[in-house]
């Protein structure tokens, strides 16, 4: 069973630079058709979303997150 501890002050080392757990990145996403992106920002982010894609974004890695959590732990579960 995997346990995380997790302090405020957890911090890893990286290329001689220290970054906390939160950190943020810039993300560039390269073939994304602008009718896809023209449609989710419509559908999605205008309806859903006034702060725009970003926190769009942000909810579709946490979705998945937790669907791939989900389906592993149900997995585990059949499998006992």
């Amino acid at each position: 069973m995997f346990t995380e501890q997790k302090s405020s002050a957890v911090l890893q080392k990286v290329d001689d630079k220290r970054f906390d757990d939160d950190m943020f990145v810039d993300l560039t996403i390269y073939d994304v058709p602008a009718d896809l992106l023209r449609e989710f920002g419509e559908k999605v982010v205008n309806s859903s979303y006034p702060s725009g894609v970003n926190e769009a974004i942000k909810d579709l890695l946490r979705k998945a997150i937790m669907e791939h959590e989900s389906k592993r732990i149900e997995a585990h579960l059949l499998a006992t």
